[in-house]
């Protein structure tokens, strides 16, 4: 979107270049007509961008076109003029904006123009009162961003002291482990394993004895060769009443046996004392010297 141009002020600021520009019978050093050279090209280029809606670009280029001139008498009005652009520009790139690092732009820019204006000439010449008034619209609206901003952070509380970390415990210090638990407990646990497993064998036995009578009961007239349905179940729950007693006798020896060796090992080793070798140094004498625990 582009902007109308403000021709008067452009034209009058241009006309005002004009009458800085070095006369031929009194030239300006080359130093000052470089100056005045990159001020112009500075300032037609951010009218450029100006009319082409880059108003914050627009801003930052007569800022930059700005700094080409000293603030002295002589330029005075065309940095002025040149600063209410740049008020113009920051007013409608900014409208609207909450966030604080865009804001913080156009109030410290202004804000420096200001007191290099005072710097210069002191209180008593008054400053635009158009760039005043924005610099003051800029730092209120910057103060109340960074409140809203600093509201929007989570509070992170004190950090609360706890207790002093104690240093890790040396390794002579720390407890000889005890592998006889190990296996005493594995033991213990294989022994309870063939005890259910005999608790599985012994009921399977029972089942299979109760069906064997129902079996053989005259009232259920079951022949082995030509079984009815229900006989027929019988046999069926029998065999299955057969393979568990007989996984269960074979399995209860052998976790038993197994339960029984790892314990009786696990209680040997337990009531066997740990020995331990360590160098040992006196006043002349080096050697070896045995520890052990019980």
């Amino acid at each position: 979107m582009k902007h109308a141009t403000r021709p008067s002020r452009v034209l009058s600021l241009l006309t005002a270049l004009a009458l800085l520009a070095p006369s031929p019978a009194l030239a300006a050093p080359a130093q000052d007509a470089k100056a005045l050279a990159a001020f112009e090209a500075g300032f037609t280029e951010g009218q450029a961008k100006f009319d082409r809606g880059e108003n914050l670009e627009a801003a930052r280029t007569w800022i930059a076109a700005a700094a080409n001139l000293k603030e002295t008498t002589a330029h005075r009005d065309n940095r002025a003029a040149v600063y209410e652009y740049v008020v113009d520009a920051f007013t409608r790139g900014l409208q609207g904006e909450k966030r604080p690092e865009a804001l913080r732009e156009a109030a410290q820019a202004l804000d420096a123009y200001c007191e290099g204006f005072t710097r210069a000439y002191g209180t008593e010449t008054p400053i635009s009162s158009k760039i005043v008034a924005a610099r003051d619209d800029f730092k209120q609206r910057l103060a109340e961003a960074e409140a809203a901003a600093a509201a929007e952070k989570p509070s992170v509380p004190d950090a609360v002291e706890g207790p002093e970390e104690l240093p890790p415990p040396s390794p002579d210090d720390l407890p000889e482990p005890k592998p006889w638990k190990g296996l005493a407990i594995g033991g213990g646990v294989m022994i309870g394993l063939g005890v259910g497993a005999a608790v599985v064998a012994g009921v399977g036995g029972a089942r299979v004895s109760s069906i064997e009578k129902q079996f053989d009961d005259p009232a259920n007239m079951c022949v082995l060769s030509m079984p009815s349905p229900s006989c027929q179940d019988l046999l069926d729950r029998g065999k299955a009443a057969e393979s568990m007693t007989i996984a269960g006798a074979v399995l209860a020896p052998l976790l038993a046996g197994a339960g029984v060796a790892l314990l009786v090992v696990g209680l040997k080793r337990r009531s066997q004392p740990s020995t331990a070798f360590a160098p040992a140094l006196a006043p002349g004498f080096v050697g070896l010297s045995l520890r052990g625990s019980f």
